[in-house]
């Protein structure tokens, strides 16, 4: 049998800080060496090897391909810029990669993972986001005659939303990246009240971590008891409440989608499509900055601020909510709707609406729209 030689090599970072060797063969294969492609997926070097020698792991195995087999391959580098020329090394191809990627994005969407595999399985997820936006903005700059870096393109979509909750100020009291309560109603700004709430309702999805008396006394707590929450789990609360440093990193992690975005929500997605239509000509804008906030959609031609309300905002503060109604309603109108009600019964509600009057528009699941004194308030200054 022929050697398999790497003609080629070069290094790649895909994920801004992780390296890793690549290599072109003979043959015109693209190639990953063993280390770099355990670094690309954020796992263990041994735990990438021992999927190659006795196969995937148990979770994975509904998500992978029939038949599949990730054998590695020995090859020998021929290319003279690389450190290992002369030398026989593993490597693992694209298709191989794609696979496992591909494997650990389904496996998270069927909540499939152990513990221990979720932070590989959330690498993979935003690797593969990355990958896709990549591929588009990539493609159509190659079509208008651009020639973009495909690394640092990828580099650019990819974010650690783990890192990036740092990045943002966060920290943890509890030793070995453990935040308590404290923590993160300090970094989200909510009530202890709201995060409990939260807690309650994912107490499924979320696992409190019960701390033992010397790691309380660490930081200075004098509890007898309290749980301790990891950073994935924070992370996971971070992008699940509406707050305002929760809607910012929505839109590092998912990009500009709307105030109350969320992977699987597209309502507010939607609205933006109508709303363009009905106000177009009259300066529509989308997550418009007022004062230290953002509101879902400002006309600016009417000085008139429209907001799509969501079942996310049950996770509100009602303080701050009023607070920031105030400042909005000194300068501008404010409407807000629940994300179910029909145009016209948005319309009807911003026409009829007279100033200082406290108004909403709700949405009945037998489809019987109404318009009701509730906390989604309509004032206008026509």
């Amino acid at each position: 049998m022929t050697e398999r030689k790497a003609v080629y090599y070069g290094q790649v970072e895909l994920i801004p800080g992780i390296v890793g060797d690549g290599y072109v063969l003979d043959d015109d294969t693209a190639v990953m060496s063993e280390r770099g492609t355990a670094n690309l997926l954020g796992m263990a070097n041994t735990a990438l090897q021992n999927m190659a020698t006795t196969g995937v792991p148990k979770s994975l195995k509904p998500f992978i391909d029939k038949g599949f087999s990730m054998t590695t391959t020995l090859i020998k580098v021929t290319a003279k810029n690389s450190h290992y020329k002369g030398r026989k090394i593993v490597v693992y191809d694209s298709n191989s990669i794609e696979a496992i990627l591909r494997a650990y994005v389904m496996a998270v969407g069927q909540n499939a993972l152990q513990k221990n595999q979720m932070h590989i399985g959330r690498r993979c997820v935003l690797l593969f986001c990355s990958l896709a936006k990549t591929a588009l903005d990539v493609a159509i700059k190659e079509a208008c005659g651009l020639s973009p870096n495909i690394q640092q393109t990828a580099q650019k979509n990819y974010i650690d939303a783990v890192k990036l909750i740092k990045e943002f100020g966060f920290t943890c009291s509890a030793p070995n990246d453990i935040a308590i309560k404290k923590d993160i109603t300090q970094f989200l700004d909510v009530p202890e009240s709201t995060l409990n709430s939260f807690l309650r309702k994912h107490k499924n999805d979320i696992q409190p971590i019960q701390l033992d008396s010397a790691t309380i006394r660490s930081f200075g707590g004098k509890a007898s008891r309290m749980n301790g929450y990891h950073l994935d789990d924070v992370t996971k609360i971070a992008l699940g409440m509406d707050t305002i440093i929760g809607i910012e990193l929505k839109k590092k992690v998912f990009g500009e989608i709307g105030s109350f975005a969320k992977p699987e929500t597209s309502a507010e997605v939607q609205w933006r499509e109508v709303l363009s239509k009905v106000f177009e000509g009259f300066d529509l804008h989308f997550n418009y900055p007022i004062g230290p906030y953002k509101v879902d959609f400002f006309v600016g031609k009417l000085m008139l601020v429209l907001e799509c309300n969501g079942y996310c905002h049950r996770y509100y503060d009602e303080k701050q909510e009023k607070e920031r109604e105030k400042l909005i309603t000194q300068r501008y109108s404010l409407v807000r709707f629940h994300h179910k009600v029909s145009l016209e019964t948005l319309f009807n509600g911003i026409l009829q609406a007279k100033s200082g009057s406290t108004n909403g528009l709700s949405w009945c699941p037998r489809g019987r729209e109404q318009t009701a004194p509730l906390n989604l308030v309509v004032r206008q200054r026509f």
